[in-house]
């Protein structure tokens, strides 16, 4: 049995058709109790339990790891980026991580799967790039960004770490890149709000998110399937070498290469981006731009390799949103 807190999220539904691939039963919580209509069948055939938890309750927790008894614990909670002010934040996320971890220490869960992201090496210059799960990463950033959640992630591996050093628990952080897909519900990355411009015919770059990028720009960003499916993996296999594994891309994919993909999956779709060779005077790099994740280590030990270009993931993606983005 695996629990999934946040199981009834964008990433988590994934995650949870992913692992019920693989012969699981799995059981995800939500702070409303509702059943994910994506899940419905697994749900009827009693493979799919959800259950009704708020994270910031940590008799709740308890309750329902105490409850299923899982052998692992995977955590996919959280919220969009400076959606709570500084101090409910910070209240928030790690009074529901101690929660879990709690929750899973008592009940001797073998294996907690803690998602952190690309995140936790903002900071880190160009130079760094592709970035490794050994790298030194900086506590103390000058530039901030509408979609990044640098100091969650971070607290989230410092916490997560001191609860693997000192009570000698299996835990295991998964740094992930940028994900888009179905059920993604915010649109606040570029590949989302492309793939739903295809979908609608209406296009949705307002200041508030950073307008139209430049056609050369991108970073590491992988389709929800794909990230699914290396959360999966390092879930399942029955030993870890390491404590953290990068899952993404493994590359920078350009913002030009979505518009192309969309083009051809909505024909007539003229949608198009400034380039930087167009541009008057000289233009700065955004602060995600080229940045990617070295993939390597979860490649050699763990098979995983993305499986959807980004032509066959806007594909897909375009023709779910036309069924369903109402």
């Amino acid at each position: 049995m695996i629990l999934i807190h946040g199981g009834s999220g964008f990433i988590g539904q994934h995650v949870a058709k992913a692992l019920l691939s693989r012969g699981a039963d799995v059981v995800v919580t939500s702070s409303r109790g509702h059943a994910p209509a994506f899940l419905a069948d697994e749900i009827a055939a009693r493979r799919v339990y959800v259950e009704q938890v708020d994270v910031t309750d940590a008799a709740a927790v308890a309750g329902v790891t105490e409850k299923y008894k899982p052998d692992t614990v995977v955590d996919l909670t959280g919220h969009p980026p400076k959606a709570l002010a500084p101090g409910k934040d910070v209240l928030f996320r790690s009074g529901a991580l101690v929660n879990i971890l709690e929750a899973a220490r008592l009940s001797a869960v073998s294996r907690v799967v803690l998602m952190s992201s690309m995140d936790a090496y903002w900071g880190l210059g160009p130079d760094a790039v592709p970035f490794h799960e050994d790298a030194t990463v900086p506590l103390l950033e000058q530039d901030d960004h509408y979609i990044v959640q640098s100091w969650a992630k971070k607290a989230l591996e410092v916490i997560g770490n001191l609860y693997r050093r000192q009570y000698g628990m299996d835990i295991v952080f998964v740094r992930a890149s940028g994900v888009y897909g179905p059920l993604y519900r915010t649109f606040l990355n570029v590949p989302s709000r492309i793939a739903r411009a295809a979908a609608k015919g209406t296009i949705e770059f307002g200041p508030q998110t950073g307008g139209l990028p430049f056609a050369e720009d991108g970073y590491d960003q992988v389709y929800v399937k794909d990230m699914a499916e290396g959360m999966a993996l390092v879930t399942t296999s029955l030993t870890l070498r390491f404590p953290v594994y990068n899952i993404g891309s493994g590359e920078a994919p350009t913002y030009q290469c979505f518009v192309d993909a969309a083009s051809e999956a909505a024909p007539g779709f003229g949608l198009r981006l400034p380039s930087r060779l167009e541009s008057a005077g000289p233009v700065a790099s955004g602060p995600l731009d080229g940045l990617w994740q070295d993939i390597s280590r979860a490649k050699q030990e763990l098979g995983y390799s993305p499986r959807y270009s980004v032509r066959h993931a806007i594909a897909e993606y375009v023709d779910w949103l036309r069924r369903h983005d109402r």
